[in-house]
């Protein structure tokens, strides 16, 4: 059977995988199809005897398991009889959940105390909310003043961090931060927690981050950051003995493509090291897909104090990489797969997983690091996977100019002796990446009977430095030849393609490439273009990134304004919305604040206006995320409507 889109009802994928390696525990995420919702759920299994119990508050909302030290509790976020997510706990040998926090506006995040006894919590503190029926004015003071699934930020919160024992109801509040931060790590001994925290909030211009150190016995916080204004960086975890920190992060000489590298920090001295200077190698690079959801975001581990792991995005494979202090990092796991989601056992000597590949949504893993041994543990996706049609995408290679381009290309599902159409699908960003990774929606369109082409052009993340930062003050140059060649090469590859019917989708940056295709030449059939921008001029004020994404992406500058108004339309499609002959649908969602839907209304009008066949399609209630978290039935109607726009103009 051929993948369908409302498979997406049959898929489940796995993640925060956790344990000693004997007993693990693991998060598993659906999609519900009566309800329309998303659901998690924490499962126990026996590594021994493969025998899984239902863990958790409700089995339907619970996420972000945290084992504590002892391996004896099980904390993790659920929601509460008001929706709000709290903090719960749970004994690991059995017995029923309960509630440890009762925050009015719920619990961000959490970290176990390193004598177990107690958690630290991030909340934060919300206005009150108006009568609906005497909507209130918003006020807004700030640039940066709205976000993509969030609407108008809310002003005046307050961010608290609050420490409860298992044994009290209430938290007490330890620190509070008006401009907000994230929780990182706890130290061995106790004493520190290592914050997420931002540069200036009363700096429009500033998206630097730096790591707070919080010190328990004092109240006071000791900064780590690199010298130059623009620098992130990020705490991931203490060394057993506490005395180094390991940090992602880039010291900000690049607006937006600056690779993020490991850091290492000796907390003695204060020194900040990049361990990762001698590799072109993106930490924390991201392989684009629809399916995984719930996942960590582990970026690294001690697994003793001189030896440590962390991730590596390379060529559209994301793997674990091995390392130390006075070692170079190397590759653990590799392979031509997606490592999602991972964990080191407590005594360093093992490694749970969970992993995907093209044709396997997900799976749970166990690495033995001494004898090197991989297992395969949980499958939730075997009964799927044996009975429909699953195709394995081949990788292609090409050189244009001074890089080598990536692509992989499904074939149609059912093989046929007669020529068949093709679809070329351009990835957002751009700074992500193709890679191996199950796809449901390309999955989808070669059961549909195309060939997708999905080619990773210059621009995009996991080839180095100078790959990423080449579409700076450049977009629909190189990276837009780079595609068209990418066509030409999969034409090579499979002479069943028709040259004749081969279409073009993509979304968000690949909306912008649609925009930029259709304007630019006649050779496809026709066109979808998703989420897009087509209007760099009305983007700059409209959207919630706007302000700094434009002049990072087309002046390779911090900042900067509309005065510059031809280099702005010069880079539009909509300048060249006369060249247009492809048949185009548009595709928006009413609620994205990240390309605002009045960029699919300027695109859309302007095709209308010039006689081309075109349709625009509005998703209600849905933001920049459809594709991937949006509304189940929205998402499916989504695929459907593409499908079916090239099927009638077969």
């Amino acid at each position: 059977m051929n993948v369908q889109a409302d498979d997406i009802f049959k898929i489940k994928t796995l993640s925060q995988p956790q344990g000693d390696g004997r007993t693990i525990f693991y998060q598993e995420n659906w999609i519900d199809e009566a309800d329309n919702a998303y659901y998690s759920r924490l499962r126990k299994l026996d590594r021994a005897t493969r025998r899984q119990v239902p863990f958790g508050h409700d089995q339907q909302h619970d996420h972000a398991p945290k084992l504590d030290h002892a391996q004896t509790t099980l904390g993790f976020l659920s929601q509460d009889k008001d929706g709000q997510p709290q903090v719960f706990v749970q004994a690991t040998d059995g017995g029923s959940a309960r509630q440890l926090t009762h925050e009015k506006d719920g619990v961000g995040d959490f970290l176990w105390a390193a004598d177990d006894a107690s958690i630290f919590y991030q909340t934060q503190t919300t206005p009150a909310k108006p009568d609906p029926k005497r909507p209130a004015v918003k006020t807004v003071t700030k640039a940066q003043y709205k976000l993509n699934g969030a609407g108008v930020l809310p002003e005046g919160l307050t961010s608290s961090l609050k420490q409860q024992t298992l044994a009290n109801k209430t938290g007490q509040t330890l620190y509070t931060n008006p401009d907000g931060f994230g929780l990182a790590a706890v130290s061995p001994a106790g004493d520190t927690i290592a914050l997420a925290l931002g540069r200036d909030e009363k700096d429009d211009k500033n998206f630097g981050s730096q790591v707070g150190l919080f010190d328990l016995a004092t109240g006071k916080v000791t900064l780590l950051a690199l010298e130059a204004p623009q620098s992130a960086l990020e705490a991931l975890t203490f060394s057993p003995d506490g005395t180094q920190l390991l940090l992602f992060g880039n010291e900000g000489r690049l607006p937006n493509v600056q690779q993020n590298h490991l850091w290492h920090a000796d907390l003695s001295t204060g020194e900040l090291t990049d361990t990762t200077a001698d590799l072109d190698l993106d930490i924390t690079g991201m392989i684009t897909g629809d399916s995984q959801r719930g996942l960590s975001g582990r970026g690294a581990a001690f697994a003793t104090s001189d030896y440590y792991v962390t991730t590596g995005f390379d060529h559209g494979r994301a793997s674990l990489y091995v390392g130390g202090p006075d070692e170079p990092l190397h590759v653990l796991l590799g392979g031509d797969r997606h490592i999602t989601d991972w964990a080191l056992t407590p005594d360093g000597h093992g490694l749970i997983f969970t992993c995907s590949d093209p044709v396997v949504p997900s799976q749970l893993r166990y690495f033995d690091l001494i004898t090197e041994d991989e297992m395969l543990l949980v499958d939730p996706n075997t009964r799927y996977e044996n009975s429909h049609t699953l195709v394995a995408p081949e990788e292609f290679n090409f050189d244009r100019g001074e890089f080598n381009i990536e692509g992989w290309y499904y074939a149609p599902a059912t093989a046929s002796a007669e020529k068949h159409p093709a679809i070329l699908y351009v990835h957002g960003g751009p700074q992500v990446g193709y890679g191996d990774t199950f796809f449901h929606e390309m999955q989808f369109l070669a059961g549909k009977g195309y060939g997708v082409i999905c080619l990773n052009p210059r621009g995009g993340a996991g080839y180095g430095q100078a790959f990423t930062a080449a579409v700076i003050q450049h977009y629909g140059e190189d990276d837009y030849q780079d595609l068209m060649t990418g066509v030409d090469e999969a034409l090579r590859l499979d002479p069943q393609i028709d040259a004749t019917h081969v279409y073009v989708t993509g979304g968000s940056y690949g909306g912008f490439m649609t925009n930029w295709i259709v304007t630019h030449t006649d050779r496809f059939k026709a066109a979808a273009t998703q989420r897009s921008i087509s209007d760099w001029i009305s983007f700059y004020g409209t959207s919630d990134i706007g302000y700094y994404f434009t002049p990072w992406e087309l002046q390779g500058t911090w900042s900067g304004d509309t005065e510059d108004v031809q280099t702005l339309w010069n880079f539009s499609p909509l300048k060249y919305i006369a060249n247009v002959k492809t048949p185009t649908l548009v595709l928006h969602g009413e609620e994205d604040q990240r390309c605002p839907i009045g960029q699919g209304e300027e695109f859309y009008t302007g095709l209308k206006m010039h006689g081309v066949d075109t349709k625009f399609m509005r998703f209600p209630g849905s933001n920049h995320e459809l594709s991937r978290s949006g509304m189940p039935h929205l998402r499916i109607a989504r695929l459907n409507a593409i499908a079916d726009w090239f099927e009638a103009h077969r």
